[in-house]
């Protein structure tokens, strides 16, 4: 089945990209959800529509992220954590946590899926600072600090 993606599908592809799905897939979940439709002849000729779309959404997206970047770099985010007397949480950092903070900070939809813990891996179990980068868009990256502190 010939499908047209209606939204972007991480990991799968973009607004008005033309994919060949298996029929369960397409008729079960990409067209209930409305997140694809029917590759007709007439959908086909909205494809460029949709392509002009997308290409306005990403620069409005990424005049966005470059805004964000000066804010991000020079944040640092505080998380007060029970932790032993030997530095380490009883409860790690996670990466939705750190997101919804910058949300708020920044004052615009950061993803957890955008924040890189590096070295960390996918929690924060010490306490200390730790820099941390985050993708506002693709390809423009921020790093910034957060601190965590014992209760």
């Amino acid at each position: 089945m010939k499908i047209i993606l209606l939204q972007n599908i991480k990991g799968y592809g973009q607004i008005g990209d033309v994919k060949n799905v298996s029929d369960g897939y397409g008729k079960n979940y990409l067209l209930p959800r409305k997140m694809a439709k029917l590759a007709t002849d007439g959908a086909l000729n909205e494809v460029s529509a949709l392509k002009k779309k997308l290409e306005a959404t990403l620069k409005m997206e990424k005049e966005k992220a470059l805004e964000a970047v000066g804010r991000v770099r020079d944040l640092v985010l505080e998380f007060t954590k029970k932790a032993s007397k030997a530095g380490k949480l009883y409860s790690s950092l996670t990466k939705e946590e750190v997101a919804q903070e910058l949300s708020k900070a920044v004052g615009a939809k950061v993803e957890a899926d955008s924040v890189d813990f590096k070295e960390h891996g996918e929690h924060i179990k010490k306490l200390g600072e730790h820099m941390i980068e985050v993708e506002l868009a693709p390809e423009i990256k921020a790093e910034f600090k957060v601190s965590i502190k014992s209760e």
